[in-house]
C-alpha cells in the first residue's frame, strides 16, 4: 500500500494523524474519563458497547484505566479497526473507495488522517497548492485553530467522495485527549458499494463546480445548499416568502454595511471534520451583501444617533454632576474599546463557531466575551440613567448655550420643571 501511494498517487500513506507544528497531547490522569461498564462473557457489548457511557459522549477508553481491560471494544481509533475497504479509479471522479465487506449501519470505517496544522499553515499551504496547480488539495477543519492536511501524507480515508445522497458521515472524537475524525457508515453498506458523504460544501464565490455524485437528489452543484449560494443564484422577488420584511438587516451605521472586499480565507476542496467544506483557495471580491428590497422602494435601515453627554454637561451647573457624568461617559468609551479589542483576539474562534455545528466556541473565550458585553451594556445604562438623574434632579445653566443643530434632530429633548 505504501509503495502504491507513493508511485500512483505522490502521497504517503499514514494511519495516524502526525503533529508538524506542536508536541501530541500528554492526557493529564485527572482528565482521563473512566466509564462504568462490567464484562460479561456471555454479554459481548457489556465491553464498552453501544450503552458505554464513554461510547454515548465519542470518547474513546482509555488504556489502563477501562474497566474491561484488554476486552474493552471502545479503543477503535487507537486500535486502527478499520473496515475492509479498496481503492478504484472512478469515472470522471478520480480515485474512489469502496466497501470490501459487508458494513452496518454506525460503523467506525475509517480515520481521516493527515498532518495536524495550524489555520494560519492551512491558508498558507493552500495557496501554495493553487500557485503550483494543484487542483485537490484534502484540507479539512479539525477544531478552531487547527486543521488536518491529507495533501501529502493522509489516509485511505482521503478519496471517499462526495454524494448527495450518501451513505457515510463524518463524526469526531475524543481520543487521549486529542479530537480525531471518523468516518462512520449512516446505514447497512453492502460489497462493492463506493463510500461517499455530504461534503456540505460552503460556496463563498467564484466558479460554481458541478457536481458529479450522479444521486437522485443532486443538488447539480458544490455549495448549492449553502446561502452565499442562493443569495447569488436565485431572484430576489417582493411576493418571495423566503425574503419577507421582517428579515431584513438592519444596520446601525454605516460602519456595519456589509463592503466590498476581497477574500483572504480559502476554499479547500475537502470537507471540514463536521462536512462543512472548502475548495482551494481562490482570491476573489465577494459580491456585496444584498440588502432584501422592500416594497415601494423604502429602504428598511436603522437611523439611530448618539447621544452628546458633552453637551448635557456643559447645561448643567453642578460640577458634581458635570464629573458624574463625564466619568460615566469615560467608563463606557473604555468598555467599548475593550470590546472591540477583545473582538479581534478571538475572531478565529468566533468564525470557526459559525461555519462548524458540532464544535462550540471554548468556555473561556465564551465567558471573556459575554463579561466584557455585559460590562459596556452596564457602562451605557449608567451615563443614560446619570444623564436622566442629573438633567431632572440638578439645576441647569441660563439657556444660553446651544447645541448645534437641533435639539429634536439628536433624539434627545431636554427636561425641565417650569
Amino acid at each position: 500500500m505504501d509503495e502504491f501511494f507513493d508511485r500512483e498517487i505522490g502521497c504517503i500513506h499514514i494511519n495516524q494523524n502526525e503533529f508538524s507544528y506542536r508536541k501530541h497531547k500528554r492526557q493529564k490522569e485527572e482528565d482521563i474519563v473512566i466509564c462504568e461498564c462490567k464484562y460479561n462473557p456471555s454479554d459481548p457489548e457489556s465491553a464498552c458497547g453501544d450503552g458505554c457511557l464513554n461510547v454515548l459522549t465519542s470518547t474513546e477508553c482509555t488504556p489502563g484505566y477501562c474497566p474491561c481491560g484488554d476486552v474493552c471494544k471502545n479503543q477503535k481509533f487507537q486500535k486502527c479497526e478499520y473496515a475492509k475497504t479498496r481503492l478504484f479509479k472512478t469515472d470522471g471522479r478520480g480515485w474512489g473507495l469502496l466497501a470490501d465487506e459487508e458494513i452496518t449501519a454506525g460503523q467506525f470505517i475509517i480515520e481521516y488522517c493527515g498532518e495536524v496544522i495550524s489555520w494560519k499553515e492551512a491558508k498558507r499551504r493552500a495557496q501554495a497548492y493553487e500557485t503550483r496547480g494543484l487542483k485537490d488539495a484534502y484540507i479539512i477543519s479539525l477544531n478552531a485553530y487547527e486543521s488536518i492536511d491529507a495533501t501529502r501524507k493522509g489516509s485511505l480515508a482521503r478519496f471517499i467522495n462526495h454524494s448527495c445522497h450518501p451513505n457515510c458521515e463524518t463524526r469526531k472524537w475524543t481520543v487521549l485527549g486529542e479530537i480525531r475524525v471518523g468516518i462512520f457508515a449512516k446505514q447497512d453498506i453492502s460489497v462493492g458499494t463506493e463510500l461517499a458523504y455530504d461534503y456540505n460544501f460552503e460556496w463563498f464565490g467564484g466558479a460554481k463546480v458541478r457536481c458529479l455524485c450522479g444521486a437522485a437528489s443532486c443538488s447539480g452543484f458544490l455549495g448549492a445548499k449553502s446561502r452565499g449560494f442562493q443569495e447569488d443564484t436565485y431572484l430576489w422577488e417582493d411576493d418571495d416568502d423566503r425574503y419577507s420584511i421582517e428579515k431584513v438587516p438592519l444596520y446601525d451605521s454605516a460602519e456595519d454595511e456589509p463592503s466590498l472586499q476581497t477574500a483572504t480565507s480559502t476554499n479547500f476542496s475537502k470537507i471540514d471534520a463536521n462536512g462543512l467544506a472548502s475548495s482551494i483557495c481562490r482570491k476573489f471580491p465577494l459580491s456585496k451583501k444584498k440588502l432584501k428590497r422592500v416594497p415601494k422602494g423604502k429602504s428598511k435601515i436603522a437611523n439611530q444617533k448618539e447621544l452628546d453627554a458633552k453637551y448635557v454637561v456643559s447645561l448643567l451647573e453642578a460640577k458634581e454632576a458635570q464629573q458624574e457624568i463625564l466619568m460615566y461617559e469615560e467608563m463606557k468609551d473604555d468598555a467599548s474599546s475593550n470590546l472591540d479589542s477583545l473582538y479581534n483576539e478571538i475572531r478565529p474562534a468566533i468564525e470557526e463557531h459559525e461555519r462548524d455545528t458540532q464544535d462550540n466556541v471554548p468556555t473561556s473565550v465564551a465567558e471573556k466575551w459575554i463579561d466584557a458585553s455585559c460590562l459596556k451594556l452596564k457602562s451605557e445604562f449608567d451615563l443614560y440613567f446619570s444623564i436622566i438623574k442629573n438633567v431632572v434632579c440638578t439645576p441647569k445653566k441660563s439657556r444660553d448655550v446651544k447645541q448645534p443643530g437641533n435639539d429634536l434632530d439628536n433624539g434627545f429633548m431636554l427636561l425641565t420643571n417650569q
